[in-house]
C-alpha cells in the first residue's frame, strides 16, 4: 500500500478510520459533500495529525466528481473510498446507470492503488441472533450463490434485504473481508473491504492486506 498520499472519498468525520492509521500517510487529501465532515474530522483527528506534521487538506465536495483529475494529479496515492459506494444507492440515478458506474470505477483506477469499504447488503436480522465474526474471502459473492446464502442465515437475516449495487466494484477475485455490523438492533450491514494494487504491480510485489487496516464501527 503507497503511504505517501491518501485520497480519502466520503470520508465524513472519519467516524470509521483510527487516527494511527491515518498517521500513517504523509499527506490526506479528503473529499465529503456535508459541510460539516471538514470540521468534525479535523475535531477528531487533527491535533495528532498535526503534531505528526502530516499535511491535511480536506474539501468539501463531491470526490467522484473529478475523480479521473486526481488520478492524474496524485498517480502514487492510495485511495479510498470509505463506505462511500454502497450510500450511492439512495441517490436519484438509475439503478441501471449506477451499476454501470460503480463497475467503471475499475477501469477508472487501475493505474493506481486503491480500495473500498462499503455495504454489499442489508437489512432485518432475527432479534438474538450472534452475528459471525469477520471472514477472509474474494470480492463479487452475489447473495444468490451457496456461499452468499449462508453468510446471510449466519447473519439471521430476515428476506428482503437491500442490494446495495456493489458486487462488482472490486475487480474478480480481489481479496477482502466480509464484516456484519451491528448497525442497530435487529438490522445489520453486509460489509466488504479490501484493496487493490495499482495495475504495474504484482502480486508478489504488492504489499497488500485483505483486512481493512482503520476499520472502527464505534
Amino acid at each position: 500500500m503507497p503511504r505517501k498520499q491518501l485520497v480519502l472519498l466520503g470520508a465524513s468525520a472519519g467516524w470509521m478510520l483510527p487516527t494511527c492509521w491515518l498517521a500513517q500517510f504523509e499527506e490526506i487529501h479528503a473529499w465529503d459533500i456535508d459541510p460539516l465532515a471538514s470540521p468534525l474530522f479535523r475535531w477528531r483527528h487533527g491535533r495528532h495529525l498535526q503534531s505528526q506534521g502530516i499535511r491535511l487538506h480536506l474539501n468539501t465536495a463531491d470526490g467522484l466528481d473529478h475523480l479521473n483529475e486526481r488520478t492524474r494529479e496524485m498517480p502514487g496515492a492510495f485511495f479510498w473510498f470509505d463506505n462511500m459506494l454502497g450510500q450511492l444507492r439512495f441517490t436519484n440515478e438509475p439503478l441501471d446507470a449506477l451499476s454501470r458506474r460503480l463497475q467503471a470505477l475499475q477501469k477508472k483506477l487501475q493505474h493506481v492503488a486503491w480500495g473500498s469499504v462499503h455495504d454489499r447488503m442489508s437489512g432485518r436480522t432475527t432479534l438474538g441472533t450472534s452475528l459471525p465474526l469477520s471472514r477472509l474471502g474474494l470480492s463479487g459473492v452475489a447473495m444468490e450463490t451457496s456461499e452468499g446464502q449462508a453468510w446471510l442465515q449466519q447473519m439471521g437475516a430476515i428476506s428482503p434485504w437491500l442490494d446495495h449495487l456493489t458486487e462488482h466494484v472490486l475487480p474478480p477475485g480481489t481479496p477482502v473481508q466480509h464484516t456484519a455490523w451491528p448497525f442497530k438492533p435487529g438490522y445489520a450491514h453486509w460489509l466488504e473491504m479490501g484493496w487493490h494494487p495499482k495495475a504495474s504491480s504484482s502480486r508478489a510485489d504488492a504489499e497488500w492486506c485483505p483486512v481493512h487496516p482503520g476499520f472502527d464501527a464505534r
